[in-house]
């Protein structure tokens, strides 16, 4: 039963108990006045007979009435209002019961005593009628509103940030009902705390991310004579710790793209760490097999085991118009378009990531090629996000994609070939967020 009928019931039940209890105390108290007025109207009459006698006996008047009004009753009796104009009551009202011209009685009136009587009698009724009412009212009101105040209670308690904090009203219908549902607000509300916690944490680790990869990233091309340089890096939604960078040494030219195992900013910090090792090595080592060995023995000694880094090194020779190339486990192979026959061509030498092996394998597996620089010619390295890039069905771009746009569009300047890529890139994938970071570098020799 709910709540409201619950209510309506109790009220209805105390009041009709009051009520009836009330009713008989005011039909026994009645009863009692009309026996006590109809005994003493009694008493009056004989009195008043008995002196009427007494003054017949002695010859002496009693009293004489003037009749008012009078009323047939049953049978030939009449019943007159009348005022007593002589005798002890002259002046008082009184009634006369008797037939015409026959005997009579004569009962004086006691009205304002007898009305004084019934007024008060209602009255108290009425007040106590009252005062119960009122008392079981507030006993009910009482008991309605205690579980509701203590959901109240529970309520505040919540609200000041308790939200482990539990309802302990024991009660049925709605106010059950209710607690349930503050408890379930609660829980609710604890849960999206925690998820606000967390998601703040991944936001502060997002941006520290974010940072960290902007920060490394390069802040201009370098100046080659006779080449342009042109580097994209777009991080994801979720950095990955991917990047791209380029310097140079002893009339050198070092370029080498990179992705990362890790993400957020434990990959963002294994980037940062593997981008130094390998300007420190390459800008002082000429051996472009020895300077990634040395890389990938620091590495593994710093990182943790099932980590590492993939790399795909191009050191440019610009005098010579010559390069080397270096495979570090990268999935990425360099992407080649030879001027001369049109056409495009991917290599992708032998080689085992960066610090996943202690040395002995690693060394053993690295390849190092060389290859010509002609005018015109153009090389492309990428990070594996590029290829990547899907659709929401799930469907990636992938190297195909990748190998068609930059075959459609490898003539063009290198900033221009570059924002035609990412362009395709995204006209694939839609508008949603991209799952992996995008890292881009374009090496072009201009034409004779």
């Amino acid at each position: 039963m709910g709540l409201a009928a619950r209510f309506a019931l109790w009220v209805s039940l105390a009041l009709a108990i009051v009520m009836v209890a009330a009713s008989f105390f005011l039909f026994e108290r009645s009863k009692e006045h009309v026996a006590q007025h109809v005994e003493r109207a009694l008493t009056q009459a004989a009195q008043e007979q008995h002196s009427a006698a007494q003054s017949a006996a002695r010859g002496e008047p009693h009293h004489r009435t003037t009749s008012q009004r009078a009323a047939m009753l049953e049978g030939d009796v009449m019943r007159m209002d009348v005022v007593i104009e002589e005798g002890p009551r002259k002046g008082q009202a009184a009634t006369r019961y008797g037939v015409e011209d026959g005997p009579s009685v004569v009962v004086p009136k006691d009205r304002g005593r007898q009305e004084s009587d019934l007024f008060a009698l209602f009255a108290f009724v009425t007040g106590m009628v009252i005062l119960v009412g009122a008392g079981v009212a507030s006993l009910i009101a009482l008991r309605v509103s205690q579980p509701l105040q203590g959901l109240v209670q529970d309520v505040r308690t919540i609200a000041r940030g308790n939200l482990r904090h539990r309802t302990h009203v024991k009660a049925s219908g709605e106010v059950r009902d209710l607690a349930r549902a503050i408890d379930k607000m609660g829980e609710s509300l604890a849960e999206a705390q925690g998820s606000e916690v967390q998601l703040g944490i991944r936001l502060r680790e997002r941006e520290l991310a974010l940072e960290l990869a902007q920060a490394f990233l390069p802040s201009e091309e370098p100046w080659i004579d006779g080449y342009r340089v042109q580097g994209r890096f777009e991080p994801s939604a979720e950095p990955g710790g991917g990047f791209f960078d380029y310097c140079q040494a002893e009339g050198r030219a070092i370029f080498f793209v990179c992705d990362v195992s890790g993400r957020g900013v434990p990959g963002s910090l294994i980037g940062a760490t593997a981008r130094a090792y390998l300007r420190t090595a390459l800008q002082s080592e000429p051996d472009l097999a020895k300077a990634l060995g040395w890389v990938n023995r620091e590495l593994y000694r710093d990182v943790e085991r099932g980590l590492f880094v993939t790399a795909l090194v191009l050191v440019l020779d610009p005098l010579e118009h010559t390069a080397e190339l270096a495979c570090a486990g990268h999935k990425l192979p360099l992407l080649r378009f030879d001027a001369s026959d049109g056409q495009l061509k991917s290599l992708q030498p032998n080689g085992f990531a960066l610090g996943f092996d202690g040395g002995p394998v690693f060394d053993k597996r690295l390849e190092v090629i060389r290859i010509p620089f002609q005018p015109g010619d153009r090389v492309m390295l990428a990070g594996a996000g590029l290829a990547s890039v899907a659709k929401e069905n799930g469907q990636e771009w992938g190297e195909q994609g990748l190998y068609r746009t930059l075959a459609k569009f490898a003539r063009l300047e290198p900033d221009l070939l570059v924002d035609k890529i990412v362009a395709a890139a995204h006209a694939f994938a839609g508008p949603g967020p991209q799952e992996d970071d995008m890292a881009l570098l374009v090496l072009a020799r201009d034409s004779a």
